[in-house]
């Protein structure tokens, strides 16, 4: 008797353009601005990547947080099924320690051993279980002592109503099933990671009312983003993000 097949996604329900991150990040809407800019600001506070490391940017998108990693890595290497983004990216990021791959993650074996891998907001369009089996691939593709750093919207926060509101106002492609799947609290993270063989050092919060403080300034809104960084292991804000190690 053979049981029923793992449920998989490999893309989006919707068709996402290539450029669509790096407008994000220099969008005219300032608290969209700052949210994806944030992003960045907290991978390099957490999780900083060495001039030595080979790093794997997965599900990259546009190649915009690639690209920032390859000003200081030694090698970066960009994973999309998106052939919209990486084309975009080819011509966008021409740099000489940069590559952009097309297809599915299980590329990212291929291309193997990372010294560091990183996922911004890419697991919870997947399903549970593919999410987890993910996790495990990227351990799989890691060096020993590799670092791994995630982000991913928190269920227990507001961004269940943020998302609501999105997908009624049409400023974004649509969110809820046709590209999240699953969304993620802090002990389902930590679960999956573990169980995918990765050790967690750090699990917190970000993004909470910074990027709407945005409008009014960018000088507040880094303020409040201090503020929540200095609450992060216990705040609710809107996105998790996790840091793990290969042992």
């Amino acid at each position: 008797m053979t049981g029923t097949a793992p449920r998989r996604r490999d893309r989006d329900a919707v068709e996402i353009e290539g450029d669509y991150q790096a407008r994000a990040i220099e969008s005219r809407w300032a608290s969209q601005r700052f949210w994806h800019a944030a992003k960045v600001r907290l991978m390099d506070r957490v999780a900083p990547v060495a001039v030595t490391a080979r790093v794997a940017d997965a599900g990259c998108g546009s190649g915009v947080i690639a690209d920032h990693l390859a000003r200081t890595a030694r090698e970066v290497v960009g994973f999309d099924s998106n052939p919209a983004a990486t084309d975009f990216a080819r011509g966008a990021y021409p740099r000489p320690n940069l590559r952009f791959v097309l297809g599915p993650f299980e590329r990212i074996r291929d291309e193997g051993p990372f010294d560091h891998i990183v996922c911004l907001e890419v697991i919870e369009h997947l399903y549970l279980e593919q999410a987890e089996a993910t996790l495990a691939l990227f351990a799989a593709a890691a060096a020993p002592g590799a670092t791994l750093f995630v982000t991913t919207p928190n269920v227990r926060s507001g961004w269940p109503l943020i998302e609501w509101a999105l997908d009624r106002s049409g400023l974004v492609p649509t969110l809820d099933e046709a590209q999240h799947l699953t969304l993620f609290s802090r002990r389902l993270l930590h679960n999956a990671c573990t169980r995918a063989g990765w050790t967690v050092e750090e699990i917190g919060a970000f993004n909470g009312v910074a990027p709407f403080v945005a409008p009014l300034g960018e000088g507040l809104a880094r303020g409040v983003e201090r503020l929540e960084f200095a609450t992060r292991r216990w705040m609710p804000y809107n996105l998790l993000y996790c840091r793990a190690k290969l042992l």
